[in-house]
């Protein structure tokens, strides 16, 4: 018996479906729209929130204290009143030789708890001339911080108000001492205090729409928050004014720590406000979900759409095979639309013609776009002629070789030379663009070196920088000999560089050119303390015929930057660097400056440019 040698049949992966294909091709688009969509903007007004909820708690940081100095300024002025009271400074206008015995003693004492119960404060402490304890209202068993060493007192006998801090058994009091005179002559100092207490907490808790930690001596003393680990957690940290993200268990919490300002006695006195994220964004959390249910209403709307697109583009190609398959069979009689071989035939010659036509299409484009190189190249060369006698004889007018001139028409000469140039620079920029198109820009390779290049950049543009109050800084940095480098056309693509960073920059900031190796090339950067470039900008800057100026970020009194030229200057460079074998790309951020760097590697094949390289960090690499 002869067994079956034939292993099992092999099929294929299964494939996707012609009407799936379709599907995902109509539905992706609006699928990546409506997902990146919905990612942009929650992030972005998530974002926005924090910002805002960052700078209300630092505003409400500054109200909390101005009400803390408030507090200081209300006792002080009690402390006034008090001191200025006869019946309160009769004792101390007795002979010190008369204030040692028990009976001055226990009428001081008297004294001054009257007047403590009136101004109603914990703190009543009076001192001699010298700073040396007198009397304690209400507390005379208690020895307290010694008054003749704090700065408070100092300034109170200097003849001057103080107001700050007294931390006493673990307790932080608000303290006022003002100075006691007598017909012109100091006699002593009154000091009075309020303790720091929840009351004062819940007050500045609603007035500030936070809640407040009060920290004594790097403990969390009064809190209006029910998290005390939070609390705990909070006043070990940095008291340094910065804001700082927490979290205790699911919550998300801003916190921004502070020292009360004045002097302290005692102990350090500090405070904490703590705003809930979550709460703050909880209306943001509810608009999130809203779009998020939208957003998925619209996909499965999206998805059923192109289910029913491609249902409908693919039901004739189906059709088209039955009929094949059919006749194959030898079967005409099947109700489908084709009826015979030669309308097949017929069908496959007219898709032939279609893509005949498509290629015709696209070879009369490719033939257009070549013209209009050609015909940029050959504008720009004869205009050319006639701006450079333009600007000749304007030169000779202006000198005077050709008759004297007023002011006037001295000035409009100067005027005439300037545009001439301008245009003569635009010329040329059209014929290195026309070039760089092409691949026919006209490289002479030979060794050269990297920082003569620079240097000659920095050379030209230093003038122009300087008339904006600019500097202009150069680092170089190891053997920069180069190989295989055109100089000219490197130095114009350096130079694109370092004008548009002049350009950019208001006046009176920086411009620096930096050169050096790095691994097997060389890198040349131009970093400046512009206006910037959004992120959104980085993949156009580098194409034709782009401007992103915006005279409000930048001026200029020089006509050299009056007009910010055809947006050429950026793609030449591209262009050039690309010729050697380079990249190049950019770092920027708004209103934080803009650097571009090139890499031209020591080996490569001209003519040929290399593959696009992703950078790790905010920078785009750019290739051909």
């Amino acid at each position: 018996m002869s067994g079956d040698r034939r292993g099992p049949v092999r099929r294929g992966a299964p494939r996707p479906s012609l009407v799936l294909k379709i599907t995902a091709l109509t539905t992706a688009p609006i699928l990546g729209v409506v997902v990146a969509a919905l990612f942009v903007v929650n992030h972005r007004v998530v974002d926005q929130v924090n910002r805002n909820v960052t700078a209300d708690l630092s505003r409400a940081a500054r109200g909390f204290e101005n009400q803390m100095a408030s507090e200081g300024e209300n006792l002080e002025r009690v402390g006034v009143v008090i001191a200025r009271d006869p019946k309160f400074f009769a004792l101390l206008t007795l002979p010190k030789s008369d204030r040692k015995g028990a009976e001055f003693r226990a009428t001081l004492e008297g004294v001054l708890r009257d007047f403590q119960r009136d101004a109603e404060t914990p703190i009543f402490d009076v001192t001699d001339e010298r700073g040396i304890l007198l009397g304690r209202g209400g507390r005379p068993e208690r020895s307290g911080p010694d008054f003749s060493s704090s700065p408070m007192v100092r300034a109170a006998l200097a003849g001057h108000p103080e107001r700050g801090y007294m931390v006493e058994d673990g307790v932080a009091y608000r303290v006022a001492v003002v100075p006691i005179s007598i017909g012109g002559s100091l006699v002593g100092s009154l000091s009075l205090g309020r303790s720091i207490d929840t009351a004062l907490a819940e007050r500045l808790s609603a007035t500030t729409r936070s809640d407040v930690v009060f920290v004594v001596d790097g403990k969390a003393a009064i809190r209006t928050m029910s998290r005390s680990r939070l609390a705990d957690r909070l006043a070990e940290g940095p008291l340094d004014g910065t804001v700082r993200r927490e979290r205790d268990g699911s919550e998300r919490f801003l916190a921004l720590g502070g020292t009360l300002s004045g002097p302290s006695v005692g102990g350090t006195v500090g405070f904490v406000m703590v705003r809930s994220l979550d709460r703050e964004t909880a209306v943001l959390k509810r608009i999130g979900e809203e779009l998020y249910l939208t957003g998925a209403a619209v996909i499965a709307l999206a998805l059923l759409v192109g289910f029913l697109v491609s249902s409908g583009i693919t039901r004739p190609v189906r059709r088209i095979v039955e009929a094949a398959n059919a006749m194959r069979q030898g079967n005409y009689d099947v109700p489908l639309p084709i009826r015979s071989s030669d309308e097949i035939g017929n069908l496959a010659a007219h898709f032939e013609a279609m893509r005949e036509a498509q290629r015709h299409e696209i070879e009369r484009l490719e033939e257009i776009d070549r013209m209009k190189s050609n015909f940029i190249a050959i504008a720009s060369h004869e205009i050319l002629t006639p701006v450079t006698t333009i600007r000749a004889y304007a030169d000779l007018m202006a000198d005077g070789a050709l008759g004297g001139l007023t002011d006037p028409q001295r000035e409009g000469m100067n005027a005439i030379r300037h545009g001439a140039e301008t245009l003569a620079r635009l010329a040329r920029d059209l014929t290195n663009m026309s070039l760089i198109d092409r691949k026919e820009l006209p490289l002479r390779f030979q060794t050269a070196d990297v920082a003569a290049i620079v240097e000659r950049v920095a050379a030209q543009i230093g003038p122009l920088a300087k008339s904006r109050g600019q500097s202009v800084t150069v680092r170089v940095g190891g053997p920069l000999t180069h190989p295989k480098l055109d100089a000219d056309y490197l130095g114009l693509a350096i130079r694109n560089l370092a004008l548009n960073a002049v350009r950019f920059t208001p006046d009176g900031g920086a411009i620096e050119i930096e050169a050096g190796s790095r691994g097997d090339g060389i890198e040349i950067a131009v970093s400046d303390t512009g206006i910037g470039i959004s992120r959104e900008d980085f993949g156009r800057i580098f194409s034709k015929i782009v401007e992103l100026r915006d005279v409000n970020l930048h001026s200029s009194g020089t006509i050299e930057f009056n007009s910010s030229g055809f947006g050429l200057g950026l793609s030449i460079a591209r262009g050039i660097v690309e010729a050697h074998g380079g990249t190049i790309r950019v770092e920027s951020e708004l209103g934080q400056g803009s650097r571009f760097t090139i890499l031209i590697p020591r080996a490569f094949a001209a003519g040929t440019g290399p593959a696009s390289e992703a950078d790790d960090g905010d920078s785009l690499a750019l290739a051909g």
